[in-house]
C-alpha cells in the first residue's frame, strides 16, 4: 500500500525558500509516497498568489505550480478552514502523515495520536513525529 502524505499551506510555501519538500519527505519516509493537497489548500495559496507583498506572491505561486505537477487535489466537505480539513483527511486515513510548518496544526495531531512531518529550522530540514 503506498503512503499518502497531505500537505499544508506552511509546508509548501518552503518551497520558495529552497527547502526540497518533496525529496525530504522521500528522504524521511524512505519511500515515494502520494502526496495530497486538500482544496482548502489551494484556496489559500491562490489568494497568497495575488497578494500585494512580492515574497509572498511568489512563494505561493511556485507552491500552486508544484502541487499541479506533483499532487491530487481532493475536496474535502463539512470543513471550517484549512486546519480543520487537513485533520478531517487525516483521520479518514490510518496511514496518512501530515506534512506541517505550523505548530498549532501539530499540537492537534499530536493531540489525536497522528504522526506529522514538520520542518526544523535548526537543521534545515524535515523530520518526523509519532
Amino acid at each position: 500500500m503506498k503512503r499518502r502524505v497531505i500537505l499544508d499551506t506552511s509546508i509548501l510555501l518552503l518551497l520558495y525558500e529552497g527547502v526540497k519538500v518533496f525529496d525530504d519527505i522521500e528522504e524521511v519516509l524512505e519511500a515515494h509516497p502520494e502526496c495530497v493537497v486538500p482544496r482548502h489548500v489551494i484556496n489559500e495559496l491562490e489568494k497568497l498568489a495575488d497578494s500585494r507583498r512580492v515574497h509572498k506572491r511568489k512563494a505561493a505561486r511556485l507552491a500552486l505550480d508544484a502541487v499541479t505537477r506533483r499532487c491530487r487535489i481532493v475536496d474535502v466537505r463539512d470543513a471550517e478552514n484549512t486546519d480543520d480539513a487537513i485533520i478531517k483527511l487525516a483521520l479518514s486515513d490510518a496511514d496518512a502523515i501530515v506534512a506541517t510548518a505550523d505548530n498549532e496544526l501539530r499540537r492537534r495531531l499530536r493531540e489525536l495520536g497522528k504522526p506529522n512531518i514538520y520542518y526544523r529550522r535548526s537543521r534545515h530540514g524535515l523530520m518526523l513525529e509519532f
